[in-house]
């Protein structure tokens, strides 16, 4: 189940109301057996939310895990587009075309280690 199958509604900023069955609050007049019953009835309660509560933990677990990856691509993409407006700007700067750009890579690049082995 997820957090919004839980049989809890908000009801104000802070406050939650509980959905469940009644579990038929115990007065002094009754007998043993009822208020076993009531006990254990207000034990599956407390489990039932229990679960819940731990699905809803993994819920937020998962979602903080999204977050961090959505935050940490935004970031590497903000990067990216600052390099290329950068680049952008030295290019324009320095007066290069496109066509710069292809003649530079028809021209082949000399070796490095060509001046060592000399």
């Amino acid at each position: 189940g997820t957090w919004s199958d839980t049989p809890l509604r908000q009801v104000g900023d802070d406050e939650l109301e509980w959905l469940g069955e009644d579990l038929g609050w115990p007065t002094p007049l009754t007998s043993a057996a009822s208020l076993l019953d009531f006990d254990g009835r207000a034990a599956g309660v407390e489990r039932r939310f229990r679960r819940e509560l731990e699905a809803a933990r993994e819920e937020l677990l998962a979602a903080r895990a999204r977050y961090t990856v959505a935050r940490r691509t935004l970031a590497t993409l903000a990067g990216y587009r600052r390099d290329c407006q950068a680049f952008l700007a030295w290019q324009e700067e320095n007066n290069i075309g496109e066509g710069d750009w292809e003649e530079t890579e028809a021209m082949e690049v000399p070796d490095n280690d060509a001046d060592l082995d000399a």
